[in-house]
């Protein structure tokens, strides 16, 4: 199969945060909805496919990190991870899985090179919440920008300027670690959401054995992300409870891989050029990203600490809630048997021997 063309990218400024977010959301790049199997790690454009909605659907062209680190996961380079990122699929795959589920046109529009085809695991749910949680107190990465996403220098600089004083700061994200993009609780303002990021954390369940699960599976991810060589800037945590056949369903994915850094095998290598020509000689050599990986890697893990110790401190509290309410309701009880006995006596008097 032919590489597809690269894309060409545009970088345009606003006048203000909101300008940028409602263009964002016109180019399909944010979703005005936070259903999520259009947005997930804030990003817009993904539809489910299927009578089940099995399989997302989201652009990724093929030159592209996040297509890249899919393809390497499928070929088993990165076992660690295999269990906490949701599965993917070749756009063969997906027909074969979804048959007479797709159109005709559906079917033939499936596209490798456009897209990347993942695991939906709010699939079948009933009464689906899910919570995404953008991990890191930087979300952005000046070298990463240049070496894989062919930024100028002055582009990668002004974007990291723009989230390390804007997004990054004004969200929460550089102290707390961590923030909210989207989910069921969230507003759909992405700096509203993060600056409430603990509230709408809180209010993901008030079952403690839902906690419980979330975190276990929180955990997972971070010593994946922990034993790996890779560093992850602006992925997210991609959580869901719900139920399926009347029982209760708990999962969390890490998403977003649009900005992995592998310093070991670089996604997305610098392009061919004349320099690079073998008539003329070897191009100059990719930029070393060993100390961006490491660095990153240690601020995910980091941020992933401190999203399991807020949510371990709220599943305390909705656990002593829990053990307080049937308390409460017996001592109600008890109080009122007295009073009942009382008034039994006080109608007993009042109503005197007959005669």
């Amino acid at each position: 199969m032919a590489t597809p063309a690269e894309p060409t990218y545009r970088e345009e400024a606003f006048p203000s945060i909101d300008e940028a977010e409602a263009a964002a959301v016109g180019e399909g790049r944010r979703s005005a909805s936070p259903e999520p199997d259009v947005n997930q790690g804030g990003h817009g454009g993904i539809r489910a496919l299927g009578d089940a909605r099995r399989i997302l659907e989201k652009p990724a062209p093929y030159d592209s990190v996040e297509n890249e680190f899919y393809r390497r996961v499928r070929a088993g380079e990165y076992p660690e991870f295999t269990p906490v990122v949701p599965a993917s699929y070749t756009a063969d795959q997906v027909r074969g899985m979804l048959g007479g589920e797709l159109s005709a046109a559906e079917s033939a529009g499936l596209d490798d090179g456009n897209c990347v085809y993942l695991q939906n695991i709010t699939s079948d749910l009933d009464q689906a919440k899910t919570l995404d949680t953008k991990i890191g107190r930087s979300t952005t990465s000046y070298r990463e920008n240049r070496a894989q996403q062919d930024k100028s220098a002055w582009d990668a600089g002004l974007k990291s300027f723009k989230f390390v004083f804007g997004a990054d700061l004004v969200t929460g994200s550089t102290l707390r670690g961590w923030r909210v993009v989207a989910g069921t609780d969230a507003g759909g303002n992405r700096l509203l959401d993060g600056m409430q990021s603990q509230q709408i954390l809180s209010r993901f369940s008030d079952d403690p054995a839902v906690w419980d699960r979330m975190i276990g599976k929180m955990k997972e991810i971070r010593t994946a992300a922990d034993s790996s060589e890779l560093g992850f800037v602006a992925a997210s945590v991609f959580s869901v409870h719900g139920t399926r056949n009347g029982e209760t369903r708990v999962d969390a994915k890490l998403i977003d891989f649009a900005h992995v850094i592998d310093a070991r095998n670089p996604f997305k290598s610098p392009p061919p050029s004349a320099e690079s020509s073998p008539r003329l000689g070897g191009a100059p050599a990719a930029r070393d990203l060993t100390s961006a990986g490491n660095k990153y890697r240690d601020r995910f893990v980091s941020g992933m600490d401190a999203l399991i110790a807020d949510a371990t401190r709220i599943r305390a509290t909705k656990a002593a809630r829990a053990a307080m309410a049937p308390a409460s309701g017996q001592t109600q009880s008890s109080a009122a048997a007295p009073a009942a006995v009382a008034q039994t006596a006080k109608n007993v008097k009042s109503t005197g021997p007959r005669r």
